[in-house]
């Protein structure tokens, strides 16, 4: 039906031309746009087009205080990760961190904001203790601005209720309720490990763990956000004792998690090992008055209309942000509270792979026209204001190819449109020149 509407609506325009001696500026944009709406429809026939056109999480990405910033990012790219054999996890070590960590207690008292800081030696991270939780997240962590996927829930993870249990059970095996797959009261508890080599020595480095699923809506709102140690949720201890089959010579910490921003805080979500020799990664506590930069990007692809039908959606690529700092503050010792300061927003045009010129308006800034080069990367800067990073108030207007005097414009689509600028993460890479864009990339995640 979708498609007869759109076809329909294309005849009347072209029909309605045919009536005219006169250059119509604005039937010619419409009938543009009908032309490209049925062509998306088309192109892609499986795409539900009442959905939102925004795929952004919105996550923040960080500056730390003393991050290297100039230096050139070679060999993070280069680390090598193995996975270790099965590692039981050391019964002194379970019970020392279960009462260290009680669940449903606030413990975020035990730690303050931290990141940590590349060693000269290779190092494993090993998850041993999984609490009760609704969500569904991955650890990620951070080295010198490259985001490195780790573990996620359950993965390669058992458990043996009682000692003498014949046979390991799958954490994942536990339950269907996501609630009741967790290692609480186990007797023994199995998993492997994650050996990270060759990463940049004295680069900074940060943990975070990322949401991707709930089954309580309570938690709703934290899908897809980080939830990371530079701000408080996660603790960094290390007066836990030496596991006895963890070899002499190794540092050890352990490093608690919790996984959502209104939760209970007992920061056993997830606790995960780190042991390394001579060392680990070295805490830097986030001190009291220590700023730190705060950055959400929305990557922005857009159509220019040049052409209806190729759907690389990279005539125009633009990532917006907004930027500010956050600075903790505690008291007696602890961290109470954090203030923000210096916002700015900010845009920067990553791509070109139209040839129309074109007017770009990003909240209440409209930069000067810009002539199409196709296939070139600008990374041009500019300060901007009043960009709303939820309703996207951003909008293009491309000289029609049919009239040098005559925009198109281009806005932000609403549900039910099809999708002439789209809204992803700043990690989404655009297409090749006139290489379409793949139908995954318009399923509502």
């Amino acid at each position: 039906m979708k498609l007869v509407k759109l076809v329909i609506a294309a005849a009347l325009f072209t029909a309605c031309s045919h009536n005219s001696d006169l250059y119509d500026p604005e039937f010619t944009e419409k009938n543009v746009k009908a032309q490209y709406s049925e062509s998306f429809v088309k192109t892609f026939p499986n795409v539900d087009l009442d959905q939102s056109w925004d795929y952004s999480h919105k996550n923040p990405s960080y500056s730390l205080p003393s991050d290297m910033q100039s230096k050139v990012r070679t060999r993070a790219a280069s680390y090598s990760l193995t996975t270790t054999d099965e590692y039981e996890v050391d019964g002194e070590t379970l019970s020392w961190l279960t009462k260290k960590l009680p669940e449903q207690n606030s413990n975020r008292s035990l730690g303050s904001p931290f990141y940590m800081s590349v060693p000269d030696n290779s190092f494993t991270i090993v998850p041993i203790y999984q609490g009760k939780a609704s969500s569904v997240w991955e650890l990620h962590m951070v080295v010198d601005g490259v985001d490195i996927k780790v573990w996620e829930k359950s993965q390669d993870m058992w458990v043996k209720k009682k000692t003498d249990q014949a046979d390991w059970t799958k954490v994942y095996d536990i339950s269907k309720a996501e609630l009741d797959r967790n290692t609480i009261g186990a007797a023994k508890v199995k998993t492997k490990g994650y050996t990270f080599e060759n990463l940049p020595v004295g680069a900074n480095m940060y943990f975070y763990l990322v949401v991707t699923r709930v089954t309580n809506d309570k938690y709703k709102n934290t899908i897809g956000i980080q939830l990371s140690s530079l701000v408080g949720q996660m603790l960094s201890l290390d007066d836990c004792p030496h596991p006895t089959n963890i070899p002499e010579g190794n540092e050890v910490m352990i490093v608690g998690c919790e996984d959502a921003n209104n939760g209970d805080w007992d920061m056993n979500d997830l606790v995960f090992m780190v042991y390394g020799k001579p060392s680990v990664p070295k805490t830097v506590i986030v001190t009291d008055g220590t700023p730190i930069t705060k950055k959400n990007t929305v990557r922005y692809m857009i159509e220019d209309l040049g052409s209806t039908d190729d759907f690389d959606f990279n005539d125009i690529v633009v990532d917006v942000s907004e930027v500010w700092t956050s600075t903790p503050h505690y008291v007696n010792g602890k961290l109470n509270s954090w203030t923000d300061s210096d916002k700015r927003q900010e845009a920067v045009i990553r791509h070109l792979g139209g040839i129309l010129p074109f007017k770009l308006k990003i909240g209440d800034t409209e930069l000067e026209e810009h002539q199409g080069v196709l296939g070139s990367n600008p990374d041009e800067l500019y300060a901007v204001s009043g960009w709303n990073i939820n309703s996207h108030n951003v909008s293009v207007q491309v000289k029609q190819s049919t009239n040098s005097t005559v925009y198109n414009n281009v806005v932000f689509p609403k549900a039910g449109e099809a999708p002439m600028i789209i809204a992803v993460d700043p990690t989404v890479q655009w297409m090749n020149e006139r290489q379409c864009v793949p139908e995954s990339w318009f399923y509502e995640p």
